[in-house]
C-alpha cells in the first residue's frame, strides 16, 4: 500500500467548495444585494449534484471565519486610524478601498460589512448544502484578525498560510475542482494559488455565482491567462471518468509489457 505523501502517478480529484454561509446567502453581504444580483443559493443545488454523482476523492469545505475586531470590516476603522496611510483617501462606507500601513503588514484593504463572525449562525455553511463525512477537510480563514484572507491557500498579503497544501498533498491530490461564492473574489484566489501551487485546477463556473459583473469577467479571463480550465459541471464526471480510464489503460498496458517479458524469459530458459 501506498504511504501517504508519496509520489503518485494516480489523478487524485478534490472538490473545492468555498465559503457556501449563510452570510453570502441570506445575511450581510448576501450575492442578491451585491451589484450582479447573483443569488449564492443557486449553487447549492449544482454543488450537491456534483457530490452526488462524481467520486471525488477529497472534498473541501472552506469557512470565512473572522473575529469581531477583523481589519476587513468597515465597523472598525474608526479603531485603526493610527494605522491609515497618510495622506491616503478615507473611506466613506462600506465596499471602499483603505490603505493601512500596519499592524502586521502594509496593504490596500476591501473594507466590507461586519460578516461570518466565529461562532455565529451568519458564519455556519448552509442547511440544504451536502456536507461529506468522508475524506473531507474544512479550512477556516481569515481568522487573524490584523490580516485578511480570500484564498483557501494562504492570505491576502501571503504571510501566512493555511493546511490546506499541505492536507491535499498527504492525500496526493493533482487535480482541483474549485466551486462556490464569489467568483471574483475567494473563489478566484483560490483557483489561482491552487495552480500556482501546481495543481491542474478547474472552475466549475455554474457552481459558482459573485460580487460584480466586470470583476467576474475580469478575474475569469485572468484564470484563462494562468492555465485554469473554465468548465460547467456537466463536464466533470466525464471528466474525471476519462482520466480514471486512462490510468487503467496505462497500468495494463505495463501489465502487459510486464507479462510478455516474463513469458520470453521462461521461454528463452
Amino acid at each position: 500500500m501506498q504511504k501517504i505523501g508519496t509520489a503518485s502517478k494516480r489523478t487524485v480529484n478534490a472538490l473545492i467548495i468555498i465559503d457556501v454561509q449563510n452570510c453570502f446567502i441570506n445575511g450581510e453581504l448576501a450575492l442578491s444585494n451585491s451589484p450582479a444580483k447573483q443569488k449564492g443559493e443557486d449553487v447549492i443545488p449544482v454543488i450537491n449534484n456534483l457530490l452526488k454523482t462524481v467520486p471525488f476523492d477529497v472534498v473541501v469545505y472552506t469557512h470565512d471565519w473572522h473575529p469581531p475586531d477583523h481589519i476587513s470590516f468597515f465597523k472598525n476603522l474608526k479603531h485603526r486610524q493610527g494605522y491609515v496611510k497618510h495622506g491616503s483617501k478615507l473611506p466613506n462606507g462600506p465596499f471602499d478601498k483603505v490603505h493601512y500601513i500596519g499592524p502586521v503588514v502594509e496593504t490596500e484593504q476591501v473594507l466590507w460589512p461586519n460578516h461570518c463572525i466565529q461562532n455565529t449562525s451568519d458564519a455556519a455553511l448552509h442547511r440544504d448544502l451536502i456536507v461529506t463525512k468522508n475524506n473531507s477537510i474544512h479550512v477556516y480563514k481569515g481568522t487573524h484578525r490584523d490580516i485578511d484572507s480570500y484564498s483557501a491557500f494562504r492570505d491576502n498579503n501571503r504571510v501566512t498560510e493555511t493546511k490546506l497544501n499541505i492536507e491535499l498533498k498527504q492525500r496526493n491530490v493533482t487535480n482541483i475542482y474549485v466551486s462556490g461564492l464569489a467568483t471574483d473574489y475567494c473563489v478566484a484566489f483560490t483557483a489561482l494559488d491552487a495552480k500556482d501551487y501546481g495543481y491542474r485546477t478547474y472552475l466549475v463556473e455554474d457552481a459558482c455565482r459573485g460580487v460584480d459583473s466586470v470583476s467576474i469577467k475580469n478575474q475569469l479571463d485572468s484564470m484563462k491567462r494562468h492555465g485554469i480550465d473554465i468548465i460547467q459541471s456537466s463536464q466533470v464526471l466525464k471528466m474525471i471518468n476519462t482520466g480514471t480510464t486512462k490510468q487503467l489503460n496505462f497500468c495494463m498496458a505495463v501489465f502487459c509489457c510486464l507479462l510478455v517479458l516474463l513469458l520470453d524469459k521462461h521461454t528463452y530458459i
